[in-house]
């Protein structure tokens, strides 16, 4: 469980900031309510495995 969030939480966030530049470089408009949504969800995968650090 716990490689899974931490691959969730650096995949999901890392999607999240480099999406938007692949789309801007190529001149197509940025889905951005799927970026906020990636985010999110990197967030909030890094704050489980730091909230729950001890019992994973």
């Amino acid at each position: 469980m716990k490689k899974l969030l931490t691959w969730g939480g650096t995949t999901l966030l890392t999607t999240a900031l480099l999406d938007p530049l692949i789309y801007a470089m190529l001149e197509k408009p940025i889905p951005w309510l799927r970026d906020v949504a990636m985010a999110i969800g990197g967030i909030a995968c890094l704050y489980a495995l730091v909230k729950f650090r001890h019992s994973l």
